[in-house]
């Protein structure tokens, strides 16, 4: 469905008629055709395409901004997310059968697909002791950095000094960070990795290795800490810093976002020294709630339930910031937020223990109850400067130009389930679309 702008045009032929000579003639303004799912379309959006993943459809599609699909990838599979290469390969996240880990967002396996919708790589890790989940990344190397859910036993959590008041699935499942090396046939290696096992305290049982003062050891994860849920960590986005060989994760039970050393090796990522930072596996910097290494209070936390962190980069309109979805999930609006997170001067942090880590607040946030959301979600900064916002449950996505005005939305037409994990853009000049042709198809999205 279709619907076009004409009030421009209209203006413009009226002016040319009677206030133009004929060898002075403005040639007017064409109208602008929009699609139906359009809500909002304004100068200054970003010229790219959006690739959209809806969790309510088996297939991924690329839109324009005027809302029209150009490129539709047909699967047999819905995905939580997917992203693009360079090569114009689409690497989907999918959501397979994983009874075992029943929590939300799980997913068990990762596809390939060539940019006519051809399956060229098929990779499931997905059993009853691990499995794929949330979000991946890629690697300028062609590999993938994932997230892992790990099943541990009651017995495991209770060696590693679990509250057995907080073990109510007689079972937990730490958070875990693989990296894939894709191989021919559906193969693949496991090249690194990293995991929140490794590196957890806690202040119950005296007579584990590792108890200890939670607030002396921020870079350590108190196993403690949240509720009785298996998910105590319930990591949910993952990117990676290029420039510094750095891992950003985001936690929306302890509601913060780690950095983690990616320069390791994976027995260093294990330990506790070793790679750029020589701090091993142990986390460079945290940042959002306080309470979770028992220093501060209720009054000093700034994030609940995000999603999406993202290290914007160093450009002109970007900093060296990061970026988050501030979900705010027991409130009624959501916000987008840019921290800037101290660096010392060799790329590494100084993380205090017994205080709340710097900064007391973002430098940057646009809050509203349009893009109000309690899961999924997501945000990105673009190249001119605007910020790119889904809004995941209703499956709205947003642009907002640097004066916080949304000049672009666009609403998910799926009407059982609209839901979108996270969308980014494409730019026209992408390495993907070269030599492509990407008119406006009659199709829909559904």
């Amino acid at each position: 469905m279709k619907r076009i702008i004409t009030s421009l045009f209209v203006a413009c032929c009226f002016v040319c008629i009677f206030s133009c000579k004929d060898d002075d003639m403005v040639t007017p303004v064409l109208p602008v055709e929009l699609s139906e799912n359009i809500v909002q379309y304004e100068d200054g959006i970003y010229d790219a395409y959006t690739l959209v993943s809806p969790m309510g459809s088996t297939d991924s599609f690329l839109i324009n901004n005027e809302g029209f699909v150009v490129h539709q990838w047909e699967a047999n599979t819905s995905a939580l997310m997917a992203y693009l290469t360079d090569e114009g390969n689409l690497i989907r996240a999918l959501r397979q059968d994983t009874s075992e880990f029943s929590g939300g967002g799980a997913t068990g396996a990762i596809e390939i697909l060539n940019f006519d919708g051809d399956q060229i790589w098929f990779w499931e890790y997905n059993t009853a002791t691990y499995v794929l989940h949330h979000d991946l990344t890629l690697l300028p190397n062609g590999n993938i950095l994932a997230l892992v859910w790990e099943y541990k036993s009651e017995n495991e959590a209770l060696a590693e000094g679990r509250n057995p008041n907080l073990l109510f699935q007689n079972k937990v499942w730490p958070c875990k960070i693989i990296e894939i090396q894709p191989l021919p046939n559906n193969q693949a290696n496991i090249v690194w990795e990293w995991s929140v096992w490794d590196h957890l305290i806690q202040d119950h049982d005296a007579t584990k290795e590792n108890f200890g003062v939670v607030s002396d050891h921020p870079e350590l994860i108190n196993i403690n800490f949240s509720g009785g849920d298996a998910n105590f960590n319930h990591l949910n986005s993952i990117d990676y810093i290029e420039e510094l060989d750095q891992i950003v994760v985001s936690s929306r039970v302890f509601n913060e976002f780690w950095i983690i050393d990616h320069s390791t090796s994976t027995a260093e990522a294990a330990s506790h020294s070793g790679g750029n930072s020589n701090k091993g596996g142990d986390l460079l910097y945290r940042w959002g709630n306080p309470q979770t290494y028992n220093s501060g209070t209720a009054e000093d936390q700034r994030l609940f339930g995000q999603h999406d962190v993202t290290w914007i980069g160093n450009t002109v309109n970007n900093g060296g910031n990061f970026m988050v979805f501030n979900n705010n999930s027991f409130a009624e609006k959501s916000s987008v937020e840019e921290i800037l997170i101290p660096q010392l001067s060799d790329g590494t942090y100084d993380l205090v223990p017994n205080t709340t880590q710097l900064p007391e607040a973002p430098i940057w946030s646009y809050d509203s109850e349009a893009i109000y959301s309690s899961r999924l979600s997501g945000a990105k900064r673009l190249p001119n400067g605007n910020t790119l916002i889904t809004a995941g449950r209703t499956g709205t996505l947003l642009e907002i130009n640097t004066s916080g005005t949304i000049i672009w939305q666009f609403q998910n037409p799926i009407e059982t389930n609209a839901s979108i994990f996270k969308v980014d853009k494409y730019e026209k000049n992408h390495p993907a679309f070269e030599g492509r042709t990407l008119t406006p198809l009659s199709i829909e999205i559904e």
